[in-house]
């Protein structure tokens, strides 16, 4: 692995993040930053703050991708947020009960998550400092954060081993996922609604968190998972542990590609894979930091493979496996393929030691060597082989190619095959004449005898009836009962005409699929009922047919500006945030959404009504808007403080309306006046009357 970049710091590495711009941020426990060019690799800037050090913390640190907002968790003293580029503190918050466990500011920097001892995770607006919501509880500290690259979804993870997945969007919508043993310590969204979540314990998990279901464990490390990390493309994850070993995964197969792909002598504390450059950039407890290129290394390769010297090629793939996934190693195997042909043709002219030397160079490779001796031991009778097929002694050519499976790669076995399917084919057109059937058992009497074969001559020409029922139920296009005759009599699937519908109804399937992704609901709808006539495909068909209908109503609902529907719809089907329409509709939401927290930040009860008013009658998003009310409520309170009597007065009037929630609890303790006001159960935000709620809630003097 060519290390492009070594660097050492004097404290424990608490995150690592690729920037907009070609940038990647490093922060350590002193609570410093360090702003790095990609390309080439040098500081550009950075600044040291005066906090006291978090390296106690599994995710104390973290800074928004455009490094305009930089957060750090602070012992005893909550969390502090930095102006990225004046450096200048812009907030400090404090509600959690005993100190912040972890924080996560969301991709599209709007909003940092932070998670506690309390087992609470409050969400704060980045652009006004204020608290925006309170999230599902944990029963224990939360230690992990992760948001979704769309923003719609956030992940907690805690002691309890569990982890909770809330909609942003409206608050109203979650998943809960159990199913680890022991405590989370990291979480990352990928592709294809899932999430990858690892523990104390070493397991790796992948959920698919719309199903609330486990798609795979992986291969469990050595010990607790400390950082996960995913290519671009989602299709490899690096995750590393404490014992310092960083291992490779493929999320296409869900397999482990390389257990110790990378091994350092100190645990690790960050990994972040940086597309500019293809770095994969490591950070250490001791504070050392490697910028690898993993990619870089397919240049010696192409090197090798053009001077011929393909072991070294070889020995770079099992060192590197990501390279097994690059061009170069294409190459390297087109290569082989090309040679492993030459090889077979010298073996066919009986020319042996001139083809060992020419797959001697692929030989290096266990998997290469094993197949080069297959190869040169199947070819010994090579000649006896290819006297059988030019003889038409087929029974032994066949039985010959059982034992020595090389065989069939060669010509003289496709030249065998070619000679069976289209005698066969004949014997088909015969068999159906008047006395055609001596004429076909004379046909195919070169292949009598032979596996495979003998079971569709006897089919051919003892079932000569029900052959001819199926060709004429193909010729309908009666595809429903050409396969039911298929399944009775299984022989028919050797046919050709068979295959043929086989063949049919996946490009019926594949044309409904690109349907779909083209937004042709009805069109797709159409093909996905048409599929419904193949038995086989029933079950894609029904899918296809629901989702393409699905889509076709939240089409017609969003014509006719019925957006609770739509909204409806997706809580049964939150697949349907990938589609233009609900996309284009939470567009609109956050804008509102955006206006409403400024207004909060500024306690404007009015206004907030009045930004709510068109979407006062959508239920599915009353939960998100009496959240911000409530935050405007507790601003108005703040505002009054000098008072005593109206903020209290004020404080009875919230506790009236909402009960004693998550968001006044923690205003109390972090107010120090929790013990001054008794428990009221908290209400259920769809009871509140958003029309009904007062402009103020202190008493005016």
């Amino acid at each position: 692995m060519i290390i492009e970049k070594r660097l050492g710091f004097r404290h424990s590495i608490t995150a690592i993040k690729e920037l907009s711009g070609r940038r990647v941020a490093i922060l350590d426990s002193s609570n410093s930053v360090r702003i790095f060019s990609t390309n080439p690799i040098n500081i550009v800037d950075g600044f040291k703050t005066t906090l006291a050090q978090n390296n106690q913390f599994l995710h104390g640190a973290d800074i928004s991708d455009d490094g305009r907002y930089v957060a750090f968790c602070v012992k005893k003293e909550g969390v502090a947020v930095f102006d990225g580029t004046s450096k200048r503190l812009l907030y400090r918050f404090k509600r959690h009960e005993g100190d912040v466990e972890s924080l996560c500011i969301s991709r599209k920097h709007r909003y940092l998550a932070t998670g506690g001892q309390d087992g609470r995770t409050f969400l704060w607006s980045l652009s006004t400092g204020r608290m925006v919501a309170s999230l599902p509880h944990h029963s224990d500290f939360v230690t992990a954060i992760a948001f979704s690259p769309n923003g719609q979804w956030i992940a907690t993870g805690s002691f309890d081993r569990r982890i909770m997945i809330t909609n942003i969007s409206s608050l109203s919508q979650g998943f809960r996922l159990i199913g680890h043993s022991k405590a989370i310590t990291e979480m990352l969204f990928i592709g294809a609604h899932r999430l990858v979540a690892a523990d104390k314990e070493g397991e790796i998990v992948v959920w698919d968190y719309f199903g609330a279901r486990v798609i795979k464990r992986l291969k469990k490390m050595f010990d607790e998972v400390t950082a996960l990390s995913v290519t671009p493309d989602d299709r490899f994850l690096f995750a590393a542990d404490k014992t310092g070993v960083v291992s490779l995964y493929d999320l296409n197969s869900y397999e482990l590609v390389a257990l110790r792909y990378l091994q350092y002598l100190k645990p690790v504390k960050k990994l972040c894979y940086v597309l500019d450059g293809n770095h994969l950039v490591v950070g250490l407890a001791d504070g050392e930091v490697t910028f690898n290129s993993p990619l870089k290394e397919s240049r010696k390769m192409e090197e090798y493979i053009a001077s011929n010297d393909l072991a070294s090629a070889y020995r770079l793939a099992e060192e590197n496996p990501l390279l097994r996934y690059s061009d170069e190693y294409l190459k390297l195997e087109a290569l082989w393929n090309e040679t492993f042909q030459k090889a077979m043709s010298l073996l066919e002219l009986g020319k042996k030691d001139e083809a060992k030397k020419i797959l001697e160079p692929f030989c290096v490779e266990a998997s290469k060597r094993l197949l080069a001796q297959q190869l040169i031991n199947d070819f010994t009778d090579f000649q006896k082989f290819k006297t059988a097929v030019e003889r038409k002694k087929y029974q032994l050519a066949y039985s010959m190619a059982a034992k020595y499976p090389m065989l069939k790669q060669n010509r003289y076995y496709d030249m065998m095959e070619r000679e069976w399917e289209n005698l066969f084919s004949r014997a088909k057109k015969i068999v159906l004449q008047n006395g055609g059937e001596e004429r076909a058992k004379e046909l195919l009497k070169p292949f009598r005898g032979i596996s495979g074969k003998s079971a569709l001559i006897q089919a051919l020409l003892n079932e000569k009836e029900i052959y001819r029922l199926f060709m004429k139920l193909v010729s309908k296009r009666d595809f429903k009962g050409a396969i039911d005759l298929a399944k009775r009599y299984p022989a028919i699937m050797e046919l050709d005409e068979y295959k043929k519908i086989e063949k049919i109804a996946d490009m019926i399937a594949n044309r409904a699929s690109g349907e779909l992704e083209a937004g042709n609901y009805a069109e797709a709808a159409r093909l996905a009922s048409q599929l419904m006539e193949f038995p086989d495909m029933k079950e894609r068909a029904k899918e296809l047919l629901e989702t393409a209908n699905l889509y076709a109503s939240a089409m017609r609902y969003f014509a006719q500006k019925n957006y609770a529907a739509i909204y409806r719809i997706l809580e049964q089907h939150p697949e349907l945030e990938e589609t233009k329409i609900v996309q284009n509709l939470e567009e609109a939401w956050q804008k509102v959404v955006m206006r409403a927290e400024k207004a909060a930040s500024l306690g404007d009860v009015a206004e907030m009504k009045r930004i709510f008013a068109p979407f006062a009658s959508l239920s599915q998003k009353r939960r998100k808007m009496v959240s911000l009310l409530k935050q405007a409520y507790l601003v108005q309170i703040e505002s009054a403080l000098r008072d005593v009597n109206s903020a209290h007065a004020g404080i009875r009037r919230y506790l009236e309306l909402f009960g004693m929630d998550d968001e006044m609890e923690s205003w109390l303790v972090e107010h120090r006046m929790r013990d001054k006001f008794t428990d009221m159960e908290p209400k259920e935000e769809k009871d509140v009357d958003i029309g009904s709620l007062p402009e103020k809630i202190v008493p005016q003097r």
